[in-house]
């Protein structure tokens, strides 16, 4: 069986080759880069103020090419974010960078962007989910870790749900929350499902909580197999270590996860 800290070696270079979202001092948007409109009725503006005169006004979604960042910057839920130089059809002119999407997925043609806020010292990932009218729902979940993936998943396997994202949190060093939230789409919706925790202290300690779904290697049809590992250790030249282990069976409705009955 792999050791628990090999699992987390292997989850760090299994996403070496991609780049994670980041939220923390000093990320951005970087020039060539195709973004969307995470606002709606957005003022694209002739200079990097909110007093500029307004070129365009454009909705939500709509897809932009990073041009610059200008050291200007706005305060917008919560957090201070730079305007940026952008061209939206060739036409150029300026956008806040809080009024741009971290990123986009399209899961069952039901397309979710992703924003940011902030609440005191807590950080909130928003999910803003178009319908087809032009309008869009907005949720919010807490992020406990600037840096992090958003994993398209497919269904695993599950027959009930149209797809599952995966906030997939970077914890590049030891002792670092990992893991993640799973969010579940059905009928057109994402629901939060659940969070799960990833962290150990080299020669210390290990939680390691985990999702095995129907496709994956163990997994059981229809059924979401939940296990969490703890480990202690007391001597390393001796191997001298506490774990425990705790697993159950679980099914996925509206209502949220139950403990699967035969």
């Amino acid at each position: 069986m792999l050791s628990i800290l090999t699992l987390l070696a292997i989850c760090l270079f299994a996403n070496a080759q991609e780049k994670p979202l980041c939220i923390e001092e000093g990320c951005g948007f970087e020039p060539g880069q195709i973004v969307y409109l995470f606002g709606d009725q957005v003022q694209l503006r002739e200079g990097p103020t909110t007093e500029s005169k307004v070129l365009k006004t454009l909705p939500i979604g709509m897809h932009l090419v990073v041009r610059e960042k200008h050291e200007n910057s706005w305060r917008y839920k919560g957090v201070d974010h730079h305007f940026y130089k952008v061209d939206y059809k060739g036409t150029q002119g300026y956008v806040l960078g809080g009024l741009l999407a971290l990123e986009k997925k399209t899961i069952n043609n039901v397309v979710h962007l992703f924003g940011r806020s902030k609440t005191g010292h807590e950080d909130y990932l928003l999910i803003r989910t178009l319908k087809e009218d032009g309008s869009f729902t907005e949720k919010s979940t807490r992020l406990i870790n600037g840096q992090f993936y958003l994993t398209d998943l497919g269904t695993k396997g599950l027959s009930n749900i149209e797809g599952i994202l995966l906030v997939d949190y970077v914890a590049e060093s030891f002792g670092v929350e990992g893991g993640g939230i799973y969010l579940f789409q059905q009928q057109g919706q994402l629901y939060q499902v659940a969070r799960l925790s990833q962290v150990s202290d080299a020669g210390a300690y290990y939680l390691w909580e985990e999702f095995i779904f129907p496709e994956d290697e163990h997994g059981v049809a229809g059924k979401i197999l939940y296990k969490k590992e703890m480990g202690e250790y007391f001597d390393e030249a001796s191997n001298w270590k506490k774990t425990s282990l705790e697993t159950k069976e679980l099914v996925w409705t509206l209502q949220g996860l139950g403990l699967a009955h035969q």
